[in-house]
Parts: C-alpha cells; structure tokens; sequence
C-alpha cells in the first residue's frame, strides 16, 4: 500500500514538473530576435560609421519587393535580396510547418503576446468569439490589400508608414505617417493587452498573407490560373485583379471555415486515450485554440507554437503528426532563415532591370559594372540613374542594386565604350569651403588625382573634412581615370602636402544637431599638378555665382537719369550665405528707384553695385534699405517672406 502510495505521488509531482516545463526553444529565439534588435540600437553609438537597418531581414518587405519586381520589374524602395529569401522562406515554412515567424521570430508578435499575458494575470484580458471575431478578422485582409496596393504601385514600401515596430525603432523616421502609426501602435499595444492577441487576429496584414499561403491549394490555383491567362493566352490583367482575388479568397476561407487544409503539412496531434482534459493545453495556448476539444490541431490562428506539447502533462498525448518532434519547429525554423541567408548570398535582384535594346543587341551587348554609387541608393535615384544613362547613344539597358550601391549597364560596343559610359556616370561637384581673406593677394591652385573617389557623396566627405582645415578655400572635380580634384587654397594656412594628407584620412567625423557622426574612405592620390596661381578676383569669378538683374523698367530710363551705387559687399563670399545675395536682391527692389543689381569680382572681394534714378531715389536711402535689420522678400508663388538681414553696408 505504502509503494502503491509512493507511485501515485511520484507520477503526481512528474505530472506537476512537465506542467511546470517551459518552451525554451521557443523562448531563446524570442530572445534572440529581441537582442539582435538590442544591437541595432546600440551599435550607432559606438560605431559612428555604422547605420541600423531595421528591416534587413524582414520577409514582409521581402514579399511586398518579390510582387513589385514581378509587377514592375522593379524592387520596392531599399529591399534586397536578403528581405526577399526571407519572404520566400517564410512562405516555404508556412507549405510545410505553419507560420513559424509569427510564432518565434516576429517581435510585434513576441512583445503583444507577452502584453497579453500581463492582461491576463490582471484578469483584464479577454478572447472574441463567435460573430464578432470573424468579422473582425476580415480588417487584416484590407489592411493586406492596401499595403500591397501602394507597395507595387509606387516601388516605395507602404508599410513603413504604419509598422508599429519600425515606426518605434526608427524613431518614428520619415517614412513613418504619424496618424498611421499611432492608430496601429493603440491597436497593437493596448488592444492587445485587453484582448488576446488583437494585433495579429485582427489587423496584421502578413498574418493575413500567411493564411492565404496556408490555404495552399488556393493560393496555388489562383496564382496559376493568372499566371496562365496573363503568360500562356497573352492577356493583359492588371496584377491587381490577382492581389484582389487572393484576398477575397482569404476573407471567405478564414471567416467560413476557420481552419486549414492538407497544408500546413505538420500539425499538433491529441491522443485522446491518454488525454485527461486538463485543458492545461487551451490555457497555455497563446491564440486561445481549444487543443483539448480537437484531434488535430488545423485552426487557422495556429502558429506551430508547441506551447501546449511542451506543458501537456500527458506523455505522447500532444505531438506533431502523432510523433515526438518537440524541436522541429525551433529547427525548422533556424533552418529555413539558414537557408534563405545562403540563397540570398549566392542571387542578387537587381532594384530595377531595364532593357530597351533589342533581343539581338542584348546577346552582344557589353557590360560595365560600376560600383560604389552611394547616389543609387533607392528605387527613385535607380530610375533617375537609368533615365540619364538612356540619354548616352549605344546604352541598351540598366540593373542597379541599392544592396551594394552599384549598377550593370548594357551597351552596343560599336556605338560607345566603357569610358563614355563612366564619364556619363559621373556628377561633377563644385563645393565651396570658406570665404577668401580680404589681404589674400594670390589663390593657389593644385590638382589632385584621387582614386576610389568618384561619385558625389565622396565629394561630400572631402568637403565635411576640408571645412575641418584653415586655407582650403573650395575644390571642383572633373572626369579623368581617376578622378581629378582642382583644390583652391591659401598657400599661407596650409601646404600642398598637408592637402594630400586631408585627402588620404581615413576617416570622417562630424557634428549634427547635437549628434555625432562618423564614416570611413578610402581616397588615395596618384597624382598631384600645381596649377598657375589665379587673382583673388580671378577665382571669385570662377568659383561663386554672379549676380546681376534689372528691374523696376530699368530700360524705360535714359543714362543721365541714372546714376550708380557701388559698395564693399560683406560677406558675399560665406558658403553660408551663398544664396543670400538673391534675397538681398528681392528686398532692394522694394525702392522703385533701383533698377538694376550686379555682383563685381575684384582683387579684395566682392563689390555690390546698384543703378538708380536719380529723381527716385538716393544714396542715404538706398544704404538705410539695405542696413535694415529685415529682408523684405518676393517669392516666387507672389508671397512674401521676412527673414533676418545678415549684412551690413
């Protein structure tokens, strides 16, 4: 009796241990997940040179990027191949496994789910049934249609402006649509804390995606009979029609049948020999499924969790496909991103690819390949790019990858070579640094031959590092193998040498809105010329703008009805003032007595002259105009603008 005893309490505590375990597995890819997120935000303050990427595997981009590029044959804004594999491999997941990045990777599902936890230990969290639930589980096929719609239509991902993950961790950035985003972070946050898991049942569009997957025999025949209708019989369906009839098919399937087909292959099975209906199973279950009522588990909200395997208190009594697979999702899971990450490594899909030569021309065109190009940098500056490059005579077509910065270009080697395609390529850049010193009779000038210098951005660094010198006055740059780099400079501040040596640093740092940042080059020179030393007045008519425009019926007056104006003009030669003059220019023409502005260059500065009637005007007055603390402006759109006066005459 005493051993019969001792069994029962033993098989008592063994059944209370297991009902105790926890799905580690599970857990430690949360966790995972939730670090990588960590790293992300804290690498840019200590790697200045190093910009997060929030989305770099995200496989909703990746589906949303794979649908434009087969709408458009272009990628959505900023995806690359790897959010791409990783779309590809969500899908592939869901055939076989169910919906595994919902489960263990996805954070908006990890973060509400625990926030419906906290609801429910507070005995303020609630599960919708019935009516109410299913008509509420159509919202996320909108939200789906939408998404998708404006994602393919612009190449630009729409679902940046409402994402409550990437509008928290970009700091609510440019992309992200304030109202949008503080609708789907109520929804998220609170709704989901008083309602079990409100955010992915009822609103989020790649759980909506996912099901449509899970249905895979519709899934697979829709996509089929359109792709037939569009490629076999050549008609012309717009893709929306195939976006619309997938999400219908969604709304009716999960609204009326609330449950999974033949796919996903694996699912939770339940001995009910051995069950004792403890309904531990239903507690556990994060998206409230009645395991203990089923035999097998092929609810649509099933995510493959194995929650309820893990905490069963039952031997073999939950499984997967009646077999003791406890580990496979969490291996699956690792495995499909595995592999999604070496597709990714050895494929690259081009952010646009288009080809106007002719099917001949194409199979003898050539390629150049330029890389580096950090102006190619999304969908909008790709067509930009490809549009210039359709100007060239002999170019055939264009790939540009905004992964790596770098573009292919197609072209007819009889008509153009590489190096008229690289000279098209490339943007001169004029950039002016500091304004010359009165006293400084001479301007010197060098030319610098700078290797892996070529698009603007580098110009942009050697312009942020320049500034951080005395004596370098501006620079522009002009095509050659390699780049040419004309430096003006003042020959007392700084030397020739000392210039080859700002070039060549390795690094940038530089301060912006209170922040710090920092970025790394490469330049090398290969070659210096020192050019002839130019006049002060000289370089000012190279390097700056003139200014000069008459107004007020300038041409309605005689010579002797005029007389002139002509003053020292300070601060002209700022770089950050460069665009004052015009407003300063605006602001004169309030005295109908001026008539005409011009900018003069001379050897100790700019110089301002002004022609006025005499019978209108004078010198006082013109001069009290000009010292006003205030701009009077005339835009464009026949407004008016004050703005603070920056000079003093």
């Amino acid at each position: 009796m005493f051993i019969l005893l001792k069994l029962i309490i033993l098989s008592d505590l063994t059944s209370m241990a297991k009902a105790l375990k926890k799905n580690y597995y599970r857990i430690a890819l949360q966790w995972l997940v939730l670090t990588g997120i960590v790293y992300l935000l804290v690498r840019p303050h200590i790697d200045k040179t190093y910009t997060a990427d929030f989305e770099a595997y995200c496989p909703f981009g990746g589906l949303q990027a794979l649908s434009s590029f087969l709408a458009n044959n272009s990628l959505a804004c900023s995806m690359t191949t790897t959010q791409i594999a990783m779309g590809l491999a969500l899908i592939l997941g869901i055939f076989v496994f169910s919906k595994l990045f919902c489960s263990y990777l996805c954070p908006i599902g990890t973060f509400t789910e625990w926030l419906g936890r906290a609801g429910k230990k507070l005995k303020m969290n609630f599960v919708i049934t019935g009516v109410a639930d299913r008509l509420l589980r159509v919202f996320k096929y909108a939200v789906l249609f939408i998404t998708f719609y404006y994602s393919v239509s612009s190449s630009e991902l729409f679902c940046k402006t409402f994402d409550p993950y990437y509008a928290v961790f970009s700091g609510f950035g440019s992309d992200v649509v304030l109202s949008y985003a503080i609708m789907a972070l109520f929804l998220a946050i609170p709704g989901s804390f008083f309602i079990r898991q409100f955010w992915c049942k009822y609103f989020c569009p790649l759980s909506a995606a996912s099901n449509i997957f899970g249905f895979g025999f519709v899934f697979l025949g829709i996509t089929a009979v359109y792709t037939l209708l569009t490629l076999g019989f050549g008609l012309n369906i717009n893709w929306i029609w195939l976006l619309s009839a997938l999400s219908l098919a969604g709304v009716i399937l999960e609204t009326t049948r609330m449950k999974f087909g033949f796919f996903p292959i694996v699912k939770i099975t339940r001995e009910a020999n051995t069950c004792t209906s403890c309904k531990l199973c239903d507690k556990v279950c994060p998206m409230a499924i009645k395991i203990s009522e089923i035999p097998k588990v092929d609810h649509i909200d099933c995510h493959l969790c194995g929650d309820c395997v893990t905490r069963c208190p039952e031997p073999d009594t939950l499984k997967m496909n009646r077999r003791n697979l406890n580990r496979l999702p969490a291996v699956a899971t690792v495995a499909l991103v595995a592999i999604g990450l070496a597709f990714a490594s050895i494929t690259d899909i081009p952010t646009i690819s288009l080809k106007w030569g002719t099917s001949e021309q194409m199979d003898e065109a050539g390629i150049y390949h330029q890389s580096g190009l950090k102006s190619v940098k999304c969908f909008g500056s790709a067509m930009s790019f490809a549009n210039h490059m359709k100007e060239l005579p002999g170019v055939l077509g264009v790939e540009a990858f905004v992964s790596d910065f770098s573009v292919k270009v197609y072209f007819d080697k009889s008509v153009t070579d590489e190096t008229k395609i690289r000279e098209s390529i490339f943007t001169p850049v004029t950039r002016i640094i500091a304004a010359p010193s009165s006293t400084i009779a001479e301007v010197s000038v060098s030319e610098f031959a700078v290797d892996q210098f070529f698009d603007p951005s580098d110009a942009r660094m050697l312009f942020i590092r320049s500034s951080q010198y005395s004596g370098i006055l501006a620079f522009e740059t002009l095509f050659g193998e390699p780049v040419h780099t004309r430096i003006y400079y003042d020959a007392q501040l700084i030397s020739e040498a000392e210039i080859n040596q700002v070039i060549e640093a390795k690094k940038v740092e530089w301060e912006s809105d209170g922040n710090l940042f920092e970025a790394k080059t490469n330049f090398k020179v290969a070659s210096v010329t020192s050019r002839e030393n130019m006049t002060q007045s000289q370089y000012l008519a190279r390097i700056y703008e003139p200014v000069e425009m008459s107004f007020n019926g300038y041409e309605d007056y005689a010579p002797e009805q005029l007389d002139s104006l002509e003053l020292d003009f300070p601060g002209a030669a700022d770089p950050a003032l460069s665009d004052m003059p015009w407003y300063l220019l605006s602001h004169v023409s309030n005295d109908k007595g001026v008539v005409r502005f011009q900018t003069l260059f001379t050897n100790s500065g700019i110089k301002l002259r002004l022609i006025y009637v005499q019978k209108l005007t004078n010198r006082d007055k013109i001069i009290t105009l000009l010292n006003q603390p205030e701009l009077d402006i005339h835009m464009s759109d026949g407004s008016r603008q004050v703005m603070k006066n920056p000079y003093k005459f």
